[in-house]
């Protein structure tokens, strides 16, 4: 019984987070075989200002302190 959780940032529509689902569920199906009846998704949505990409902070390199 898989069980995917998805990390993103806030702020797709509920169409989007939805689509989402279903394309997970979908993929899944066809990489594994797994029937979509037993895949579970859970998507965490997280504010940008709580995510760090490639050390940026807000957009912005790591700047080490001293």
């Amino acid at each position: 019984m898989p069980f995917i959780e998805c990390h993103i940032k806030q702020g797709l529509t509920r169409e989007r987070r939805e689509r989402l689902m279903r394309d997970i569920i979908q993929i899944t199906h066809d990489s594994i075989g797994s029937d979509p009846k037993i895949i579970n998704v859970i998507i965490h949505e997280h504010p940008a200002e709580n995510i760090s990409i490639s050390s940026r902070i807000n957009g912005e390199e790591y700047k080490r302190s001293a």
